[in-house]
């Protein structure tokens, strides 16, 4: 946890018993102050703090494993003065609870689970923004210190103190000399007493006169001062009250845009939730993402024809859902009881219908827990957004990036604090660029876009994101060319590096993780699932389909070996058509047979006619180089008929095989040509996709 330099901070622990049957607990504290802000005598800027800590055996620690400092609630010179830690314990197998304390400056190792917890009441202390009156005192022109100020506000000399001291003197010094006076001026007798009583009255009546004076200003000036403060606190009251009734519903934004920002390494955003993995821009969608890590997301916005706004990609119903025309022409009621969305198309008839999903559903579910891109599609949604976040969610803007297009107008984001991000057009000019930049916090980049391009807007200074990103491989060029932040359809895929399983679960009949077809939300292109037995398919002539989810494929001393059943339903009239595998491949990029491929490997065929052979291919020509000594003649394909494929690569060799009859096998080659870790199914030569083959029970493992 950061620190102002030079103020002090005080070290914690937590101990607790845990409910589940005694001994020491576990789980999770968050800590915040119950201020937005602190500001410390000295210390550039304000103190925020907070945040979610793990605590086992007593320690506490941060996600680096330190031991977890605190601020001390009783700085000198804090604003505010007065303030307290809100702590929520989240014990494993207990409901979460919470409590405020107090943490003295002088303090060392303070356990929490043992200090005096404060009334809620206790905590509700905001401090007053704006100008100081000492600020303000000193810019009007007055020289002096903050105690010179203090006592400027008790009115000028002539006050009750003053006047007392002035009596005082008069009836002492001032009063001898007034006699010592009127002795020499006056001769006859009795002049001097009379002189004397003159002057004593004469300087009791300019007492009296002065101390009333004195008063007077003093119970003014009391007055002023009480009204003053009195409308302060009155002030202070009322932004506590909504600064607490606004607590109820979001206590505090756990990630903010700059925090989230500020995280090194490149940022994965969730690109209409998961929607290569998951139906898009559904909850399932969003939750998928979120429950696996994603701290940032996407949202896209349009209104139906009572001014509801919805989760939707497009202006229509058509591409992702059962329903046709237009969103704005459903009434709110329409949609939530009778939109699906087909789903099934493109991941599988596995999932069940999804419904659409209302905007505040997911406002209400995740702003402030993660940072969300909100963009309205149609023009008829802008104005209805607008008005949702700044009537419902006036902290959006902590946690809220606004997406738009170039051709879009940022304006009215920008005047409500908003951070930006501008996509742009492949084609979009520098001129175009300059007349958004000062509207613009982040450019947008497609990953169509040339390389050379991406590089000219990523020197203009501003982080750059990147969409749509579905492989590694791209996400290895974007980071080359500078991108920061990725905007994936598949975030959990793109974030990591390494594979997710080494045995399929085809018969769940779901897309998984990982998968990357030739073209992405393309149904020709979609892997299909057999209702039965587990059996998959690429319904696309000369298709691929990438296995992400197993790659890269991680080989033990020995190397590694993939083995998976293959059949045709139907045979061609010409069997000398294939398909089979490609592996070897140090990329998830895209593969196709016969075809120059932007990195190598290599290609297991088994023709309809029993002909089994294995090929190296190169970047540098469309046909395969034979390895070993040429056809392996198996037994003829048999229609409906699986048959078991397996690869061997070890460091120095690669055997395929096809089970059944230990002839079936090109033996050991000796090539050490390629050992990437990233393979898929292929449709090989096969045109007519009615004579497909079809693949199941796949399964890696290590020699």
């Amino acid at each position: 946890m950061p620190f102002p330099e030079g103020v002090a901070s005080v070290a914690v622990r937590y101990t607790i018993t845990s409910p589940a049957g005694g001994g020491p607990g576990e789980g999770t504290l968050q800590l915040m102050p119950t201020v937005p802000a602190i500001r410390i005598p000295g210390a550039d800027g304000v103190f925020t703090g907070g945040g979610t800590y793990h605590f086992a055996d007593g320690q506490l620690l941060d996600s680096e494993g330190e031991q977890v400092r605190l601020l001390p609630t009783n700085v000198d010179g804090a604003n505010p003065p007065v303030w307290a830690w809100l702590g929520i314990e989240s014990v494993n197998g207990a409901q979460p609870r919470h409590f405020y304390f107090a943490l003295d400056a002088d303090a060392e190792d303070v356990d929490l689970g043992a200090v005096q917890q404060l009334a809620p009441d206790l905590t509700q202390y905001l401090a007053v923004p704006g100008e100081s009156a000492y600020d303000a005192w000193r810019r009007a022109g007055n020289d002096g210190t903050e105690a010179d100020f203090l006592a400027s506000l008790v009115g000028p000399p002539g006050d009750i103190a003053a006047a007392n001291d002035y009596t005082d003197e008069q009836l002492g010094q001032g009063l001898a000399a007034e006699v010592a006076r009127a002795d020499a001026a006056y001769d006859p007798a009795g002049a001097a007493t009379a002189a004397q009583t003159a002057a004593v009255d004469t300087a009791t009546a300019d007492a009296t006169t002065k101390a009333n004076a004195a008063r007077d200003a003093a119970i003014a000036t009391a007055a002023q001062d009480a009204t003053t403060k009195a409308g302060n606190a009155q002030t202070a009251a009322v932004t506590a009250a909504a600064s607490a009734a606004a607590a109820l519903y979001l206590p505090k934004a756990l990630l903010t845009v700059d925090a989230f920002m500020s995280q090194p390494g490149t940022k994965v955003f969730g690109h209409r939730g998961a929607g290569m993995v998951c139906p898009e821009h559904t909850e399932v969608s969003y939750d998928y993402a979120i429950a696996h890590g994603i701290q940032a997301m996407e949202l896209s916005v349009n209104v139906d024809s009572e001014g509801q706004l919805w989760c939707l990609h497009d202006l229509t119903l058509d591409r992702t859902t059962y329903n046709t025309g237009a969103l704005n022409t459903y009434p709110s009621t329409g949609v939530a009881q009778r939109v699906l969305t087909n789903g099934r198309v493109l991941h599988g008839q596995g999932w069940t219908d999804q419904p659409m999903v209302p905007l505040r559903t997911m406002l209400d579910k995740y702003l402030g827990r993660v940072v969300l891109f909100l963009e309205p599609k149609g023009n008829d949604a802008v104005v209805p957004l607008q008005n949702l976040l700044t009537t419902s969610y006036p902290h959006a803007p902590a946690s809220v990036i606004w997406k738009a297009h170039v051709g879009t107008s940022f304006t009215w984001p920008k005047n409500n604090g908003y951070r930006t991000w501008c996509y742009v057009d492949d084609a979009s000019s520098d001129a175009v660029l300059d007349g958004k930049d000062s509207l613009v916090d982040y450019w947008g980049v497609s990953t169509s876009m040339s390389s050379a391009r991406r590089q000219q807007i990523v020197a203009r200074g501003k982080p750059v994101f990147s969409w749509p990103v579905y492989r590694r491989s791209q996400r290895a060029a974007l980071e080359a060319d500078g991108i920061v932040g990725l905007m994936s359809s598949d975030p959990v895929y793109v974030r990591g590096t390494t594979a997710q399983a080494t045995v399929s679960r085809w018969d769940q009949q779901v897309k998984e993780s990982g998968g990357t077809p030739m073209s992405d939300y393309t149904e020709a292109a979609a892997l299909k699932f057999s209702e039965t037995d587990g059996w998959v398919s690429i319904n696309r002539s000369r298709g691929t389909y990438g296995l992400g989810r197993y790659c890269p494929i991680v080989p033990g001393a020995g190397g590694y070996r993939i083995q998976i059943e293959m059949k045709y339903d139907q045979l061609s009239g010409d069997l000398a058509v294939h398909g089979g595998l490609y592996l070897g491949k140090s990329s998830d990029d895209v593969y196709e047979f016969s075809t120059l491929n932007a990195t190598p490997g290599y290609h297991l065929i088994l023709r309809q006619n029993g002909v089994l052979r294995l090929y190296r291919h190169l970047t540098t020509q469309t046909g395969g180089v034979a390895l070993g000594a040429g056809d392996i003649a198996t037994d003829a394909v048999v229609a409906g008929q699986s048959m078991t494929l397996q690869v061997d690569v070890t460091p120095t060799t690669i055997e395929a095989r096809r089970l059944g009859n230990a002839a079936w096998t090109t033996g050991p080659i000796a090539d050490t040509t390629h050992r990437g870790g990233y393979f898929g199914l292929s449709n090989g030569s096969i045109t007519d996709t009615a004579v497909r083959p079809f693949w199941r029970n796949l399964a890696i493992t290590q020699l």
